[in-house]
């Protein structure tokens, strides 16, 4: 088998960078893949003795970072020499005898610790050709080292009949029976167990654990469309609305952050009153970050539900190319060069993040790769100022918020629905140059470590 992690975007779709492009958009998912890759994110409750040894786990994959961190900048400022992936992997061999504590819970949660420093370099490096202005790789700390990986199914398996999750150097952990339940359905639908991945997150003095398994050749569930396989609908992402269709729908996510704040503010000013470091301080905090998370579950399954019904409907869904690191990028500026509107320009951000544009789209691809649909991404510039009925372009178009009235034909509708017509327009001659080039099958990287011989131990035992 080939060793490589998985659970990755482009694992999954292919992404914004690596899409082809046919016509003005880039083909995002083309559901044609009969076998997918899916993970399962499942919660655990270890024992005392097994949170120490995983609490040990994390500690040492975190010496392992920082110690290949290390080495590639030692060998760089002393000889101007670059270190690869694979010949810090094969110094872990090497541990045997001198450092058998770190080799507990066996070697691949050690590479993968060196995989992240080498996924760290690499994104210095592309960011440094685009000629920005990256952050060299840093060193971690162990309080905030919170992932340990296995990128094969050796050192952990789960039995499904058992309902247990055994890990090298930990034991035998225990799953609840929705985990199970989870497991069972992508086991059911041929999926094979790849990776693990183990990771902490604070409540409220100690720890809760979380666990995602990444499975590959899982089937895909594919289904007629409802309005036909060649219905093409364009999806228009906004903060006052959420989504607005081409067909005249306009979807808006509930309030659920902006309903939460409400309780953390009144969280926060009981915190004040605490004593830093303390017990009720730190559970208050624990409420804080449970109320968040809360709140961000709710608008994740709102996205989802809404990319069900979408791929259930149409075959073709286009999307706007929005650039959401940017439009939420900070306008306070620098002490010489300090921003305007900085208050203005917050509260919008704060919408943005509300309005889950990103997870939307996610969850859109995720969806119609799994059901068999095409998702297209086009460039968003004017479409709002765009007539959808004569294609007259001005920006007193728009002459507020939500009405639209063209200065050329007098058509006038709703600006978030004209905008989407015009995506949906051109997604239209996204298809044709897609097809009048043959209707090419969307390619996906292939993972160029070397090749591995394959296990034989079962990630995933099945239940009798």
């Amino acid at each position: 088998m080939l060793s490589y992690p998985l659970g990755t975007m482009r694992d999954v779709i292919s992404s914004r960078e690596q899409a082809p492009r046919h016509g003005p958009g880039h083909l995002l998912v083309d559901g044609t893949d009969d076998r997918l890759h899916r993970k399962a994110k499942l919660a655990f409750n270890p024992t005392a003795a097994q949170e120490a040894a995983l609490l040990g786990l994390l500690y040492a994959c975190c010496e392992t970072y920082n110690a290949g961190l290390q080495e590639r900048r030692d060998a760089w400022r002393r000889s101007r020499r670059s270190i690869g992936l694979l010949d810090q992997f094969n110094q872990i061999t090497q541990l045997r005898g001198l450092r058998d504590d770190v080799l507990a819970w066996g070697i691949q949660p050690l590479r993968s610790s060196l995989r992240r420093v080498d996924e760290a370099y690499s994104a210095f490096y592309r960011r440094c050709a685009k000629g920005q202005s990256p952050g060299h790789p840093r060193f971690k700390s162990a309080l905030r080292f919170d992932t340990a990986c296995w990128d094969e199914s050796k050192g952990w398996a789960a039995d499904l009949s058992a309902g247990t999750l055994r890990i090298q150097g930990v034991g035998t952990v225990r799953l609840p029976q929705g985990a199970v339940r989870q497991l069972s359905r992508l086991v059911g639908r041929g999926g094979v167990p790849v990776t693990l991945t183990v990771t902490r997150r604070r409540a409220g003095t100690g720890w809760s654990w979380r666990a995602c398994i990444g499975f590959k050749a899982v089937e895909a569930i594919k289904t007629p469309p409802a309005a036909g396989p060649d219905a093409i609908v364009g999806a228009d992402r906004g903060v006052a609305v959420t989504v607005a269709l081409s067909d005249g729908a306009l979807l808006s996510v509930p309030p659920f952050l902006a309903e939460a704040r409400d309780e953390i503010s009144e969280l926060l000013r009981r915190r004040d009153g605490k004593t830093v470091g303390s017990r009720a301080w730190q559970a208050l905090n624990h409420q804080v970050a449970k109320a968040y998370r809360r709140a961000a579950q709710r608008s994740d399954n709102w996205a989802r539900q809404t990319a069900v019904e979408l791929a259930a409907r149409y075959g073709v869904i286009v999307l706007e190319d929005l650039k959401l690191k940017n439009m939420i990028r900070s306008a306070r500026g620098t002490a010489a060069n300090p921003g305007t509107n900085v208050a203005a320009k917050q509260a919008l951000n704060r919408k943005l993040a509300d309005a889950a544009l990103g997870r939307v789209r996610h969850w859109i691809c995720v969806k119609a790769e799994e059901a068999g649909r095409r998702t297209w991404v086009v460039n968003p510039a004017d479409t709002s100022r765009t007539c959808a009925a004569c294609g007259h372009c001005a920006p007193w178009n728009r002459r507020s918020r939500d009405l639209f009235r063209c200065a050329a034909c007098g058509h006038e509708h709703h600006a978030d629905l004209n905008a989407a017509q015009n995506i949906a327009a051109r997604g239209h001659a996204c298809e044709a140059a897609w097809r009048a080039a043959g209707s090419p099958r969307l390619t996906r990287p292939e993972p160029k470590l070397r090749r591995r011989k394959a296990t034989t131990e079962p990630g995933i035992a099945r239940a009798a």
